[in-house]
């Protein structure tokens, strides 16, 4: 999500609730996204935030439905799952969540991350960058050392590192 400060506190408030109620009813992962996009577009204008976001389901036989509006891509066992992006949610009615379908072996391990970690700063301006995010996540570490060697590098905004693995 864009922004800082209350408004966006707000606004994650807000989905938090929203996932909340809307996952008690919703199985599919795009369509989660869909009723989200249209809770956020609902919202007045002025107070809209955009809103990248990503949902996951994955069954007991290890397959998965990952949906997608404007998120990083996960990575499965330290590789970044192959997604074209699109639009954040919050932005039009007619934003399309993109959806991945992949399998999950026992042993796999997904991963996401939020953009804070690529996008963390030095003092000097340098961005920590992709290609040190994805050396850490290549190297299989825990995700709390991943958001601590971002945050070490400079921190500007929240980050986030979440795995899942299956047994």
């Amino acid at each position: 999500m864009a922004g800082k400060g209350l408004q966006a506190a707000m606004t994650v408030a807000m989905i938090v609730g929203a996932v909340r109620a809307l996952a008690e009813s919703i199985r599919e992962p795009v369509e989660l996204l869909r009723a989200l996009n249209r809770r956020l577009c609902a919202r007045v204008a002025d107070s809209a935030i955009p809103t990248t976001c990503i949902a996951v389901r994955i069954d007991r036989d290890g397959e998965a439905t990952l949906a997608n509006a404007g998120h990083l891509p996960p990575y499965k066992n330290g590789v970044p799952l192959p997604t074209a992006g699109a639009v954040p949610l919050g932005i039009t009615l007619q934003a399309e969540p993109e959806t991945l379908r992949f399998r999950m072996e026992p042993g796999d391990r997904l991963l996401l991350i939020t953009d804070g970690i690529s996008e963390a700063r030095n003092a000097h301006g340098e961005l920590y960058g992709f290609e040190r995010a994805n050396e850490l996540i290549a190297s299989g570490i825990a995700p709390s050392a991943i958001t601590q060697a971002a945050a070490a590098f400079g921190q500007q905004d929240d980050m986030t590192a979440v795995a899942v693995m299956k047994s």
